[in-house]
């Protein structure tokens, strides 16, 4: 172990910022003593451990909102993860679990969660003789405790009870005679990892990325609301949602305030009034899979686009007014709305316009040194971009004339196009939207490098006002949960109308400004899990816009658009989501290679 544990280092201290410390002390001469004892190399060795955190993209698909009402994975692209299809067939099995409970880089959840959480138990195992001053000492500990809190929290909330493992175990040992504890007391045991790095840390600013008490204390509320929910409270006990009440609210009472601005929040750098913890992309800190751009940007712009937007998620947007453009069925016009479904975009909630790439967006201005541009969303059959010819412009091989690019270099793929070969297969866009809110048009390609402009937020204040207005409703305070919505609502650059629905209408209307307020945060296929909504919401039909035209009938040289029309439909080239298989599948199956490991410690789910 001493050896995996100094070459380990080795690695972590070559990669780190601190090149006074290595110019004193040979790489290959650092022990497991000297690491312990000397801050820099252990603080090192603590943030490699902030690589257990799984990024909200794995693995390597757009993440899980692709296995819910507002997104879907982009089944006409090599990229196509085999995991979302065996879920949402119901064909996920023991055998196949790892295809979609995996990182990035293929590593199954499981084994890379327990990898990162023996580093944790490494780090206690070896402190308590540590000559490190406490003042800097403690801070680790609580950074670490955390860390552990939330290992667990994503294996809990994915397999639902696990082995508690607090010792040094050996990751190549051929067996892990370990039983599972059950889900109450892996729940007990990261209440109270949270409590002692709630102890151990300050407000350390989050803008380094370090982890902060108050990111311990939302962690605390956000796993006591999971205790509460239906899943994990069948009896839906009282005191389990005054516990989550607390919690939150002593978080809410932290200080931390709205960004003005929704689109800022996911930009460099962290916005520190609002997010309670978040990570930014540099070159150091790259994480493998390339994260948002390559998974949420547009196809054609080097990127794989292999998550895009629902009907169902667009229609989630509301109007102006506060009234949703379509009736609860998602077909039927609201005529109290205003809403034209020839004019999609007009007059709709403002996070609409930051979270949503339609047909004619724009335009965006994408920087990139020579092939820099500004251009439209060319979603439509023969799409083109302001032409100098005459109707009907359909020229599929047109130059843009600012910069020589072909057109496809970003937006053009529509059906008709695809199916002729004139567009690359990974660049089908399969309902017509596309996700804008982690985007970004002001750095380089995707492809190039890692020095995004992103932050990957994985807490803000948001989810805490939403989580506190999902408490009070559960404890029948309607108005005060109204007034929580309702702050979300308030931010300076959204500003829509106060929530004014009771009873089953307000859990809908809550429902729905949670999915669009925090979609692409790992939130909304676990939300759907607690509630035990999947029904519905995971098994259905895929919609969006099966056909857009371009009419250029007496459109002039120098016009951004001609006439669009929109068809919608369900998209009949999309993944068939089967019905909902049960309610074992709320929690995914144990990696049979665990169970056989286990020589019969471990117990399978029920159902698989």
């Amino acid at each position: 172990m001493k050896r995996a544990l100094t070459m380990s280092v080795v690695g972590i201290i070559a990669a780190a910022t601190s090149c006074n410390v290595l110019d004193k002390k040979p790489l290959d001469a650092i022990s497991d003593e000297a690491v312990f004892n000397d801050a820099v190399f252990l603080q090192n060795y603590v943030y490699n451990i902030y690589n257990g955190i799984k990024p909200p993209w794995a693995p390597g698909t757009g993440g899980y909102d692709a296995l819910t009402d507002i997104a879907v994975n982009q089944p006409e692209t090599h990229e196509r993860s085999a995991g979302i299809r065996n879920y949402i067939e119901g064909n996920m099995t023991a055998d196949n679990v790892s295809d979609l409970a995996a990182m990035q880089d293929g590593t199954p959840l499981w084994n890379y969660e327990y990898g990162f959480i023996r580093k944790a138990n490494v780090f206690f195992e070896n402190i308590e003789k540590s000559s490190i001053p406490a003042d800097k000492l403690d801070p680790m500990k609580g950074e670490v405790h955390f860390l552990r809190a939330w290992m667990y929290f994503e294996l809990m909330r994915t397999f639902g009870g696990v082995p508690i493992i607090t010792n040094s175990f050996q990751l190549n040992s051929e067996s892990f005679d370990v039983p599972r504890n059950t889900f109450d007391e892996c729940a007990k045991f990261v209440l109270e990892e949270s409590d002692k790095a709630i102890g151990f840390l300050n407000g350390v600013p989050v803008n380094t990325g370090k982890i902060s008490k108050a990111a311990a204390m939302a962690l605390k509320a956000r796993v006591l609301l999971f205790l509460a929910s239906p899943l994990n409270n069948p009896s839906n006990d009282m005191a389990k949602w005054k516990a989550a009440e607390t919690a939150t609210k002593a978080v809410l009472d932290l200080g931390f305030t709205l960004h003005p601005e929704y689109a800022a929040l996911f930009k460099k750098p962290l916005k520190t009034d609002e997010t309670i913890f978040g990570k930014s992309f540099t070159p150091a800190t790259r994480i493998p899979g390339w994260g948002y751009n390559y998974d949420y940007w547009p196809s054609g712009f080097d990127a794989q686009q292999r998550i895009v937007p629902t009907q169902n998620f667009v229609n989630m947007f509301q109007m102006t007014n506060g009234e949703y453009p379509y009736l609860a069925d998602g077909v039927t016009v609201n005529a109290a709305s205003g809403y034209d479904p020839q004019k999609p975009e007009k007059n709709r909630d403002p996070r609409f316009y930051d979270a949503v790439i339609y047909p004619g967006a724009g335009p965006l201005n994408i920087v990139d040194g020579s092939k820099s541009t500004e251009r439209l969303y060319e979603y439509w059959e023969d799409a083109n971009p302001n032409p100098d010819n005459a109707p009907p412009y359909i020229n599929p091989n047109k130059v843009d004339p600012k910069n020589g690019q072909n057109l496809f270099d970003f937006g053009r793929d529509s059906k008709t196009y695809w199916v002729k070969g004139l567009t690359p297969f990974h660049w089908r866009v399969q309902t017509g939207y596309t996700f804008k809110k982690t985007d970004d048009f002001v750095g380089p390609r995707a492809s190039f490098d890692y020095d995004y402009n992103q932050v990957v937020v994985f807490m803000r204040l948001t989810e805490f006002f939403l989580n506190y207005a999902e408490i009070e409703m559960a404890l029948g305070n309607e108005a005060v949960a109204r007034e929580y919505i309702n702050k979300v609502r308030k931010r300076a650059s959204v500003h829509m109308p106060d929530v004014k629905s009771t009873g089953a209408e307000l859990v809908r209307v809550y429902r729905s400004e949670r999915a669009i307020e925090l979609h692409l945060e790992d939130s909304r296929f676990f939300d759907l899990m607690r509630w035990k909504s999947a029904p519905g919401n995971v098994d259905i039909a895929v919609r969006g816009l099966t056909k857009v035209t371009m009419d250029w009938t007496g459109a002039k040289p120098g016009d951004a658009l001609g006439k669009l029309s929109y068809t919608y439909g369900v998209i009949p080239e999309a993944e068939v989501r089967k019905p909902w298989k049960g309610d074992h599948y709320y929690l995914f199956p144990i990696p049979n290679t665990e169970i056989r490991k286990s020589n019969g410690a471990l117990k399978q789910n029920p159902g698989y």
